[in-house]
């Protein structure tokens, strides 16, 4: 049992970062689209 929870809370952890990677990756895709809008 206490072996399980240390592997639960590593796959958490890594989820969490994955959802933070794509949040910050459409976050710069938006800031991209709007500069090239601007140069065009």
């Amino acid at each position: 049992m206490r072996n399980l929870i240390p592997a639960r809370f590593y796959t958490y952890d890594f989820t969490r970062l994955v959802a933070m990677i794509a949040f910050t990756v459409a976050i710069a895709v938006i800031v991209y689209s709007v500069l090239f809008g601007r140069i065009l």
